[in-house]
């Protein structure tokens, strides 16, 4: 992982942190592309850099062997000439540049590899970017559904906390209004017991009225008189 993309994902994670305690997804979500937009527009100079150290390398390299080339030719031209001494002092430059040459050789080769890398991060950066920018919308309505799910979920908890209160009350009162009817019904009872006052077995007495239990008992009284010699008193007649 390039130093960009460390860069990106320590960013990525405050954004996401400050996402979910944010108020307006969709507020963070601009924020955070035109962040990206800035980590990549900085890394774009930084390869800038990079990449003129890595062209200016190469151009020593070329001149370095172009030099190289240009003594081998003197040193052709000079042997040619019958001045073998000049031949040799070519030669000897000639190997100081190709030497020269080799080391920035492979200078410029590590050069041109990590900028290939860096070329590479800013491209999937880029990438990152276009498809941030593409699937804000989705983001964000899945954002408002998990919203509004959640919103309907805490309704129906409300409604159905309430729901429950209401029917405990009811309960509770309908309870309330047996006992009371039970309790007027025992009222009534004991009032009835002892409506009228007086003697209790008087109050019998008084309901057997005047029917056939009535004449049985003249009939008896009469009896017990004649059998006691208190005449005067006629039973009553038979039915």
């Amino acid at each position: 992982m390039s130093i960009f993309s460390r860069i990106f994902k320590i960013g990525q994670a405050s954004v996401n942190k400050a996402v979910e305690s944010f108020e307006k997804p969709e507020l963070m979500l601009d924020q955070a592309i035109r962040d990206k937009a800035e980590q990549i527009r900085e890394a774009k100079k930084s390869i800038q850099a990079c990449i003129a150290t890595e062209r200016k390398t190469k151009a020593l390299l070329e001149k370095e062997k172009s030099e190289k080339f240009s003594w081998e030719q003197k040193a052709e031209a000079a042997l040619k000439a019958g001045r073998e001494d000049l031949a040799g002092k070519a030669l000897e430059r000639a190997t100081e540049h190709e030497q020269k040459a080799a080391g920035l050789e492979a200078n410029w080769s590590s050069q041109h590899e990590a900028v290939a890398d860096l070329k590479k991060d800013i491209f999937k950066m880029d990438d990152e970017l276009a498809e941030y920018t593409r699937n804000k919308d989705f983001i964000l309505a899945q954002s408002k559904a998990a919203d509004a799910k959640k919103s309907i979920y805490e309704a129906k908890a409300r409604i159905s906390k309430s729901s429950n209160s209401a029917d405990d009350l009811m309960a509770r009162l309908k309870a309330k209004t047996e006992r009371s009817t039970y309790e007027a019904d025992a009222a009534k009872e004991l009032a009835d017991s002892f409506e009228g006052g007086g003697d209790s077995l008087e109050k019998e007495f008084g309901e057997l009225g005047t029917g056939q239990s009535s004449i049985d008992v003249q009939n008896k009284l009469a009896a017990l008189k004649a059998k006691l010699g208190q005449g005067g008193s006629k039973a009553a007649p038979q039915n």
